[in-house]
């Protein structure tokens, strides 16, 4: 249990050592905590971080605070200073502390730092950085460019604000990528930029899989799996064994079919449906993957490590090795397979009436892909007749589920993501917006159904959920006041969900939408998770987890673990800290995911607009900022920068609270969701457009 003094001692002891992390052992040895007394400062380590009093990262622990009240430990955010601004911020977990240029030492994105607070005024604080406590990388990515003699690393991602010298270039020629490891990190006083040695040549720039390949190096993601991982692969069976369908609920009877994008190789999840004279069982079938990667195995820790898979245009970074993603573990069509299986009985009014969760064995009949459902939807009459029975009834039930989240409060925001097309060489040949089609809804619904029944089940004791928080009321009064300014009704109340809604439901045409569901998204949380049940806002839920994806996410493969443990009424197999530290593993490595995904859509489509310089397009203002008007195409998912000082015909004054651009002497306006028309004028690190008068 928690231990009050043991936590006084435990502060105590990170405070007078705040420059260093320490695993559970050598706290017990540093602090003298006796055998008895272990599982106490297990419990109080952990109620600490959960309180963050103490931070824990990597499994070692350490102080929040050092010296004294004016230093602190955060982490360098470099976004300004990539911006030419000539500040930048520490962010701690309580505040963030305003540093000038000048005082930031040889700090670069993400570095871990030792800031002292100089002062603060109106609850803002400005200080400089003392030390570099921990560096967040020394290899960085890059293009080599020549310069006068000399070679340098132009870094891709955008949030690293200088230039690296190239000491060793070995083999690199200029345009090429390369990965530099830093053996300098110059000064910033004497202007002296950081050097490195070319580590590795990745190839020539604007290639799409050494710009996939570049992103993987910054990010360090793992390519390859550990011979351990490799070793374990071999003694996992491909065939199941009688004993095993035989302690199992047998529903390989069933109609069964999976849904997924056309390009998918791994089979997560599969459904299936009954129509009873009284309403429908809907069953929903998950690979049972916590069968085959267990606790303690080096699968498993791998899993851990890698947290979720990565998914890039034309390439796949697994969380497990293909044998078990896209084998043994994948619900593929005519082939039995171990899955979990939640049922769920709807009544003829299509409210839930009972569920149950069962570890089960099924047999496909069927794969299908999104587009084919959404063409059989729409007509089509290219499927088996048993199947698109069933196929039917399953799109009455997906509709009616659709309304009701509605009701509840469920947030339908439309915000697509962009498809690459690729031509037989490999090169993009042209760009879409993806759809949430009813196919996809149709899943969607389904996974919510057991999603939410699952977390509900496993909510007596730790687990992991999938939170959304609400929103903060500043940010939503930020939103109301623009969206005023646009005639939209922002009318907020108790239920937010509600009344976010009723705006989204306001907008008069899909040019708003374009605008206002992204402004509405950036000043909402982001979903995390925790072992603390905080709700879902976004779903209007407040038990909710992730149990249908466990081939590729961490916190399905734990969920499943804890739902197999309820099912067969076993021991918990996970300790509180254990789930605590998986929950920030998992929130860390989406975030991973997230941020290098983004930079291969956004290389992609740099590599896209080279090819059309000079070429004209209509879109629309989706965002005002001082200097730029923000462009988003309507061909193409592409945005691009129109720079305010090219703005000829008048001098332009930006109306932060309005989100318009105002002329001083002829009055022109240029304001959210106008239409225009651009020309390509030039594509190097993003995307600049010239206005074209019409």
């Amino acid at each position: 249990m928690f231990d009050k003094k043991l936590a006084f001692k435990v502060k105590k002891f990170l405070e007078n050592n705040s420059h260093n992390r320490y695993k559970i052992k050598d706290i017990a040895r540093e602090i003298h905590v006796k055998k008895h007394k272990h599982k106490d400062l297990i419990d109080t380590l952990f109620k600490l971080t959960k309180n963050e009093e103490i931070i824990l990262k990597s499994r070692k622990y350490s102080s929040l605070h050092i010296k004294h009240k004016n230093y602190v430990i955060g982490t360098f955010d470099a976004t300004s200073l990539a911006k030419n601004k000539t500040f930048a911020f520490v962010n701690t977990h309580d505040f963030d502390v305003y540093v000038s240029i000048e005082d930031t030492l040889t700090a670069y994105h993400n570095d871990k730092v030792e800031v002292e607070i100089r002062y603060s005024r109106n609850g803002k604080r400005r200080g400089i950085i003392t030390k570099i406590v921990e560096r967040y990388q020394d290899n960085f990515v890059g293009i080599v460019q020549e310069y006068k003699g000399k070679f340098f690393l132009i870094p891709d991602k955008s949030k690293i604000h200088t230039h690296f010298i190239i000491n060793d270039i070995s083999n690199a020629k200029t345009g090429e990528k390369v990965v530099l490891k830093i053996l300098n990190w110059g000064n910033r006083e004497l202007q002296r930029l950081p050097v490195g040695d070319v580590k590795e040549v990745l190839g020539k720039a604007d290639d799409p899989e050494v710009e996939i390949l570049s992103v993987i190096r910054q990010y360090e993601l793992p390519l390859v799996f550990p011979d351990a991982v490799l070793s374990e692969l071999k003694e996992i069976p491909q065939k199941i064994t009688e004993y095993e369908i035989s302690r199992r609920k047998n529903f390989r009877d069933l109609i069964t079919f999976t849904i997924d994008p056309a390009s998918a190789k791994d089979f997560d999840d599969a459904i299936s449906l009954e129509k009873l004279d009284d309403g429908y069982n809907l069953y929903v079938h998950i690979a049972d993957v916590a069968h085959y990667v267990r606790p303690g195995c080096n699968l498993f820790k791998e899993a851990v490590n890698r947290g979720n898979s990565y998914y890039f245009p034309g390439k796949v970074i697994p969380m497990l090795p293909e044998k078990i993603s896209n084998n043994v573990c994948s619900l593929r069509p005519l082939e039995d397979k171990l899955t979990v299986s939640v049922i769920t009985k709807f009544d003829r009014e299509l409210n839930i009436q009972h569920q149950e969760v069962y570890e089960s064995v099924i047999r496909s009949n069927a794969r299908f892909n999104y587009e084919e459902i959404d063409k059989f939807f729409n007509g089509g009459d290219n499927i088996d007749k048993e199947l698109a029975d069933v196929l039917n009834e399953m799109r009455k039930l997906s509709s009616a589920l659709q309304q009701k989240r509605i009701e509840k409060g469920y947030i339908q925001l439309n915000i697509p993501e962009t498809e690459f097309i690729f031509n037989e060489e490999g090169y993009i040949s042209d760009l879409k917006r993806s759809q949430n089609t009813e196919s996809h809804k149709l899943i969607e619904n389904f996974m919510l159904v057991a999603n939410e029944f699952v977390a509900k089940q496993l909510s007596n004791q730790k687990t992991l959920y999938r939170i959304h928080e609400e929103p903060d009321e500043k940010k939503l009064m930020v939103v109301k006041d623009i969206v005023s300014k646009y005639e939209l009704k922002f009318q907020i109340d108790d239920n937010l969900n509600n009344s976010i809604q009723k705006l989204l439901d306001s907008m008069p045409d899909e040019n708003y939408h374009r605008v206002f569901d992204r402004m509405i998204l950036r000043n909402m949380k982001r979903a995390k998770y925790s072992v603390d049940n905080f709700g879902h806002f976004g779903l209007a839920m407040q038990n909710y987890t992730h149990f249908t994806s466990p081939i590729r996410r961490l916190c399905d493969l734990v969920v499943h673990h804890q739902i197999k443990t309820k099912i067969n009424s076993k021991s918990k197999k996970f300790q509180p800290e254990e789930l605590f530290n998986f929950a920030k593993i998992a929130t860390e490595k989406e975030m991973i995911a997230d941020e290098s995904e983004h930079e291969v859509d956004f290389k992609n489509k740099i590599n896209f607009m080279k090819k059309k310089l000079g070429e004209e397009y209509s879109g629309i203002i989706v965002s005002i900022k001082p200097s730029a008007l923000i462009i988003e195409l309507d061909r193409y998912p592409v945005t691009g920068i129109v720079s305010i000082s090219s703005l000829k015909d008048d001098y332009y004054d930006f109306y932060e609270q309005q989100m318009r651009l105002i002329g001083r002497r002829k009055g022109k306006i240029y304001k959210l969701t106008d239409k225009v028309k651009v020309l390509v004028s030039k594509v190097d690190d993003d995307v600049y457009f010239e206005l074209i008068e019409v």
